[in-house]
């Protein structure tokens, strides 16, 4: 009951992404406990279907460039997923610090009156409720298109002809669970089913947590976004001294609490984006080569584009976070600089100096600090990744000649 009494009046910060997690027993229904012991086994069921069984499968082909590139694509981006897992997991006590201060910030300004400010938080709400329903709608067509279409196009042609061939796709190409299922349709059929299911699962495990680190960039920005409107009100406030400095007060608190959102987010993400970043140049090269290869197969074709999509998908999202974060947190000092300022006293002059001095400092997101994850680094990317994709193409001809 006080627990509820507690939660009573706070804002719903991305109710329907945290509800998921406490299904998925990747968050815990109360701040301050361990990570549970089910969310462990889910990360490392992950494992030790498609990572280990992948790996296994790449060390064991020598005979077939085709499917040895595209197991090879195919273990980058599993692993890139289980990397994922294991820093949620690795970071939980950051996240959870972060999401409860975050909450509570946001707590601090639903009851404003402002009309701009209500519209943000308006916002807010149905960008984290929209954001997660959809994903899992997209999440959830492009497993389909991975595992489950090309499943049925087989049942469909061994009813017709009775004749039986696997595809070049699906998820479990590299799996050994049964030695030579492939022989025998009816071994064959339960259990490529079976892993197609095992990936949904395993799909909607990762949607809610991908979602929640979008929606924790995005609600940071729009933070910064309620400060932009407060900074530009600061220089109309009437009154005597002391309402003044109480509006001072309270925007140095709420810019200082954002800031330090800001700061413990770049901290947690910094070595999950240069991974990120570095696993989709090689990922988005060896998919360009597979695809040239064997331009002809038709189901090959259509598997490695859901991965190239789900690869550029991905680093988009954070490159366009991530300049929505600078712009946004840039856009605060601006609004001081615009505001009235000049209107007021020597002494709250001064004060909105200081102000604007800590509105100046750059908030952005970084991979491990040797780049700023904006726009730009996304181009970097495809214009990095098309290089060696260059350069592997002519490595392949000259051996093929």
């Amino acid at each position: 009951m006080e627990h509820a009494e507690r939660q009573h009046g706070q804002f719903p910060l991305m109710e329907l992404c945290i509800r998921m997690l406490r299904k998925l027993s990747l968050w815990n229904q109360a701040p301050g406990g361990t990570f549970s012991i089910r969310g462990y086994l889910n990360v490392g069921s992950y494992m030790l279907v498609w990572v280990m069984p992948s790996f296994v499968f790449i060390v064991t082909t020598q005979d077939n460039v085709t499917l040895l590139l595209k197991a090879v694509t195919e273990q980058i981006v599993f692993f890139t997923i289980f990397y994922k897992f294991c820093s949620f997991v690795y970071n939980f006590r950051q996240w959870e610090s972060l999401f409860y201060d975050l909450q509570r910030t946001y707590t601090s300004v639903q009851s404003d009156p402002d009309a701009e400010v209500q519209a943000v938080l308006t916002h807010v709400r149905k960008v984290a409720y929209y954001v997660t329903r959809y994903y899992c709608t997209i999440v959830t067509f492009n497993i389909m298109v991975y595992g489950i279409f090309p499943m049925i196009y087989v049942i469909i042609k061994y009813a017709i002809t009775g004749t039986y061939s696997v595809p070049l796709s699906t998820p479990i190409e590299g799996c050994y669970f049964i030695p030579g299922y492939k022989t025998e349709f009816w071994i064959w059929l339960p259990f490529n089913g079976m892993l197609n299911v095992v990936l949904l699962l395993h799909g909607l495990m990762l949607l809610p947590m991908e979602c929640f680190v979008w929606i924790m960039i995005y609600d940071i920005a729009c933070l910064f976004r309620i400060l932009r409107i407060k900074a530009r009100l600061l220089g109309t406030v009437q009154g005597k001294d002391v309402q003044w400095h109480a509006e001072i007060e309270n925007f140095v608190s709420l810019h200082d609490c954002t800031l330090r959102c800001a700061s413990a987010l770049e901290e947690i993400l910094s070595g999950q984006m240069l991974f990120l970043y570095t696993s989709t140049i090689f990922s988005l090269c060896l998919l360009m080569t597979v695809i040239s290869v064997a331009f002809n197969d038709t189901h090959l074709m259509i598997c490695m584009l859901v991965v190239i999509n789900y690869c550029m998908f991905q680093t988009f999202c954070f490159a366009m976070l991530g300049t929505e974060l600078i712009e946004e947190s840039s856009s605060v000092a601006d609004a001081i600089f615009h505001s009235s300022w000049y209107t007021r006293s020597h002494l709250e002059q001064r004060d909105l100096a200081f102000v604007l001095f800590r509105a100046q400092r750059p908030v952005k997101l970084t991979a491990a600090k040797l780049f700023i994850v904006t726009r730009v680094s996304f181009a970097q990317v495809l214009k990095q990744a098309y290089t060696i994709f260059t350069l592997m193409s002519q490595f392949l001809g000259e051996n093929v000649n």
